[in-house]
């Protein structure tokens, strides 16, 4: 009797299953998916094998369950969207100094950088910035502000509050070896829109942008190079 107590008290027990629900889609995008999802169902409820209903199904899971297949895919997470950066390195041949200047007079560069359509000076850290790098049928305007400024060394600013995309960036001018020259380093860090949509762009984007900063860059060489 004793032995068959003993047994049940080994055999008994709390199990508990813990499940793991990983969120990878944000609180705005799954609001927009349910109503989405919503609208291709409701166009869709006479075909529910074709793709308008199956569309709408799949935007339904996402926004109840708040989880994307394709995210989880290609590592995207929306909850936590983390800068993407473009960074370059170039070796300029004037001294650090000049080439501080001359950046540091924004007005200069429009005419160095080919997307570059114009820079109006506010004041001493506030700066109007207009580009077409999306295209010459597209223009994108933001407000710069200077953020930190050491001369002959670095600059350091960051978009203005209601700028269409959200970015910080530094440049650095630092003397070659030899001292005639700079070695200019630029870093751009920005937080793409839309979410996880956004993060999946920004990466696919991210070496087209790294190749056109280096034909900017190379474009201001060549002007600053030149010019003295």
């Amino acid at each position: 009797m004793e032995t068959h107590q003993t047994n049940l008290k080994l055999r008994s027990g709390n199990f508990s299953i813990e499940k793991h629900h990983y969120e990878n889609v944000g609180l705005t995008e799954r609001m927009v998916s349910m109503f989405l999802g919503g609208v291709l169902i409701t166009r869709g409820i006479r075909r529910p094998f074709k793709g308008q209903f199956l569309y709408g199904a799949y935007l339904t899971y996402r926004a109840f369950t708040g989880r994307c297949l394709f995210y989880e895919r290609f590592g995207i997470d929306s909850n936590n969207p983390m800068a993407v950066n473009i960074r370059g390195e170039f070796v300029i041949d004037r001294p650090a100094a000049e080439v501080y200047a001359y950046w540091r007079n924004f007005e200069n560069l429009p005419g160095s950088i080919a997307h570059l359509l114009d820079v109006k000076v506010i004041d001493g850290n506030l700066s109007r910035w207009k580009s077409n790098i999306l295209g010459k049928l597209f223009s994108i305007n933001w407000d710069a502000e200077i953020v930190k400024d050491e001369p002959g060394r670095l600059i350091g600013w960051r978009s203005a509050s209601g700028s269409l995309i959200h970015h910080v960036g530094k440049v650095t001018f630092e003397e070659t070896p030899d001292q005639t020259g700079t070695i200019l380093k630029v870093v751009l860090s920005y937080h793409p829109p839309i979410g996880g949509v956004g993060i999946g762009l920004a990466k696919l984007m991210n070496p087209f942008l790294e190749s056109l900063l280096k034909k900017e860059i190379k474009s201001f060489k060549h002007k600053i190079e030149h010019q003295f």
